[in-house]
């Protein structure tokens, strides 16, 4: 078999080539339909050319996920590139939110609730979100039935527990106009452990977003949680937004279909 459990970690795989040997490791999930090798990296001294032939020739059908010079070794070999992102984190230890942000200024006839309505609530803020000139139409859930995607984030199911820090922002009228869904996922920061899975506002409605980040962060500060991650497409503006807030680039990331 190409590929073998790591038993040092939790979902870790090993990839072995033809020859018998190890040249890679990664954590194993799924994403849309297809197996995942997430934070792939070549094995100690194996040459990362190595490492991406075997992984062109056993994981076909896979999605991969790993640094940009890796990524673009892939695509040379006939993957199709997907997402190229930033993994970023913000340190709530060295650097806790301010009290203050618990509660932060809202557009008038805006208020921020816990996450207590449906998925399918959500939904039109969403799509109204990420029109199609945006970075991030792409990645945005099915567009069939969105609800489906968000409700696996908001039970749970998919990226790990729905914590306190998450939020919504809504309007007068009671529609939801932007929220953020903080999942605890498994793992430690700074590429594990509680994550932002989802963040978004309606583009009439200006001032949401930040009042969201802020009181996610510092909801997770009371809550005595260590780090927030999350990760921004390459191209979106909103890398530098994070930035203000305190969220430190990581790691460069690009997603390939094998």
């Amino acid at each position: 078999m190409p590929v073998v459990e790591d038993r040092t970690r939790a979902r870790g795989r090993l990839l072995v080539d033809a020859a018998g040997d190890v040249v890679g490791s990664f954590e194993l999930g799924d994403r849309d339909g297809r197996p995942l090798a997430d934070r792939f990296r070549p094995a100690d001294g194996v040459a990362p050319e190595r490492a991406a032939a075997a992984a062109m020739a056993e994981l076909k059908g896979w999605r991969l996920s790993g640094d940009e010079q890796f990524g673009r070794l892939l695509i040379a070999l006939g993957a199709r590139p997907r997402r190229h992102a930033h993994a970023m984190s913000r340190d709530l230890i060295r650097d806790p939110a301010p009290t203050e942000w618990l509660e932060p200024q809202v557009p008038a006839g805006t208020r921020l609730t816990v996450v207590d309505r449906p998925a399918a609530d959500l939904v039109p803020a969403l799509l109204a979100a990420f029109p199609p000139d945006h970075p991030d139409f792409e990645t945005v859930p099915a567009r069939e039935h969105p609800e489906l995607d968000l409700a696996e984030l908001m039970s749970g199911r998919l990226m790990g527990p729905l914590l306190r820090c998450s939020a919504l922002a809504v309007g007068e009228g009671g529609d939801v106009l932007g929220a953020i869904l903080v999942n605890g996922g498994a793992g430690e920061p700074p590429f594990g452990g509680p994550w932002i899975s989802n963040v978004f506002r309606h583009p009439a409605v200006h001032g949401i977003g930040g009042a969201l980040i802020k009181r996610a962060l510092a909801v997770a500060t009371r809550d005595g949680l260590p780090a927030i991650g999350l990760a921004v497409t390459h191209a979106n503006p909103a890398r530098a937004t994070y930035a203000a807030f305190g969220f430190a680039d990581m790691r460069n990331v690009l997603n390939v279909d094998v």
